[in-house]
């Protein structure tokens, strides 16, 4: 015999057996199928809307703005759902909008059954393929009805958009205000230092380096004045001293009718001139007495100041003028030569001091000039802050855009409806062959000349067929009419579920 008949012989080895176990196939196949069908469609579906958004950079070249709000793309989408995805924001959300309309639970119940509902699943941004490394994400959310699934997923990528704008804006805000907090502190402390400045030099005036050399200008200068004024001084004191002598010499008042002026030892020898003369009752011994006591009053009346009380000769007293003058003059002389030397020691005090002052005052000058880079280089910063926080109010920089929105699903995500039939279907074929096979492997009978053993070279002479009578063929109809009957109750029942789950 060749290969095909071979092959034949053995494919119709198996047709009897499948006839005589058809009631196997017949029972357990539809049993797992009809189960799957109705397990695929009476279990309550879940359908799953996702929405699709994206981590897009800032459109603005960073050189031209700077952003004062960190970002690693790497991990803004696992902060932002960290913060997002948290019981409080979705009891907002729930209150707003209930997912679970009709049920007892509590609004912290239903926000935790939206929690446990959402998934969030990294995915390539053109594709919408999962990939780890990517920029962009899809938003999972499950519900029973497929509308709700579709509004709560839109609200849920609602969320991640606010939020990540008014993060991005509360910190780029938060920035700003800690660095003009910042500024006004600094401020206050440029403040301080000024007022200690200002007492500084109150206390040391001009002791300050910056008036050093108007301080050895004046010294220069006060020393010029004072060898002017000695020199005015000495001819002061000469002067004084010739107009001394002059007044001396002078006679401080008149003695004779004609006008003549004498002095005092002249009128003695003319008075002893004429004692010797006259009598002492002759008139011009008289004369002179008198005038001889006039002159010995005089001399008795000299004021402190050398010069005598009741003088009446002219040239006596201009004399004495022209001494008091300069007298007057010398002191004036020398008393601006004292104020001459006490403003230079004085600055000469000054110049003294001003290298300690002077190390006082750097150390004040570098505290004031280190505040001033600082003030500076924080009101720059701040300038760039109230830039960047109109620019992330404006949605310029780094944000959440969304890609895909979501929309009502037309197929459940659970139960796997094909999945589970065509489960159903290799179960059902898989438990009908084993059950062929156990049943017979375990029957003994001989239905055929094939099942006889052969003994030798011996061989089958006749076999007599299988013969069915009137009750045979009835009975085969009751069993044909009952499994049909069962068939199409189960089958009206897995209908009837089908088709109220799909509308």
């Amino acid at each position: 015999m060749n290969t095909a008949a071979q092959t034949e012989s053995g494919l119709g080895a198996y047709t009897p057996i499948l006839r005589r176990r058809a009631a196997y196939i017949a029972i357990i196949a539809p049993v797992f199928i009809l189960l799957a069908v109705y397990l695929a469609f009476a279990l309550t579906p879940l359908y799953q809307a996702t929405a699709t958004i994206l981590l897009e950079p800032s459109s603005v070249d960073p050189k031209v703005v700077t952003t004062t709000v960190m970002s690693y793309s790497n991990q803004q989408i696992e902060l932002v759902q960290g913060r997002v995805m948290t019981i409080e924001p979705l009891k907002d959300l729930v209150k707003e909008y209930d997912p679970y309309p009709g049920t007892a639970l509590s609004p912290h119940e239903k926000a935790q059954k939206v929690l446990e509902e959402t998934s969030v699943e990294r995915v390539d941004p053109v594709t919408l393929k999962p990939l780890q490394e990517s920029n962009a994400f899809s938003l999972h959310y499950r519900n029973s009805d497929n509308d709700r699934a579709a509004e709560v997923t839109k609200r849920l990528a609602a969320l991640f958009l606010t939020y990540n704008q008014k993060s991005r804006q509360q910190a780029a805000a938060g920035a700003a205000q800690f660095l003009a907090k910042q500024a006004e502190d600094v401020s206050r402390q440029m403040r301080a230092i000024d007022e200690e400045i200002k007492g500084f030099k109150n206390q040391h005036g001009d002791a300050l380096p910056e008036y050093v050399a108007r301080n050895e200008a004046s010294i220069d200068r006060q020393q010029h004045d004072l060898e002017n004024i000695q020199q005015e001084i000495l001819r002061a004191e000469e002067k004084e001293s010739l107009l001394a002598v002059q007044l001396s010499q002078t006679s401080a008042n008149m003695i004779t009718n004609s006008g003549d002026m004498t002095d005092l030892p002249t009128v003695r020898a003319k008075l002893a001139e004429a004692q010797q003369r006259y009598t002492p009752d002759h008139p011009e011994v008289k004369r002179l007495k008198q005038a001889l006591q006039q002159l010995s009053d005089g001399q008795a009346a000299v004021s402190r100041n050398g010069i005598a009380a009741n003088a009446n000769n002219p040239l006596y007293l201009t004399t004495a003028n022209q001494l008091q003058s300069a007298r007057k003059e010398l002191t004036t002389l020398r008393a601006e030569a004292a104020r001459k030397t006490a403003l230079i020691d004085s600055y000469e005090q000054m110049l003294r001091r001003t290298p300690g002052v002077e190390r006082e005052y750097s150390e004040i000058q570098r505290r004031r000039n280190s505040l001033q880079t600082t003030y500076q280089g924080i009101q720059d910063k701040l300038q760039n802050a109230n830039i960047a926080q109109n620019f992330e109010t404006e949605q310029g920089g780094e944000r959440f855009t969304l890609i895909r929105a979501p929309y009502p699903p037309r197929l459940p995500v659970y139960p796997n409806r094909v999945g589970l039939i065509l489960l159903g279907v290799v179960l059902g074929g898989l438990f009908s062959g084993i059950a062929v096979a156990i049943a017979e492997a375990s029957d003994s009978n001989i239905r055929s000349a094939r099942d006889l053993p052969i003994f030798g070279d011996a061989q089958v002479l006749a076999a007599i067929p299988h013969i069915s009578n009137t009750r045979d063929r009835r009975r085969r109809r009751l069993v044909f009419v009952s499994w049909a009957a069962a068939y199409a109750a189960a089958l009206f029942i897995v209908g009837t579920v089908v088709v109220s789950a799909l509308r």
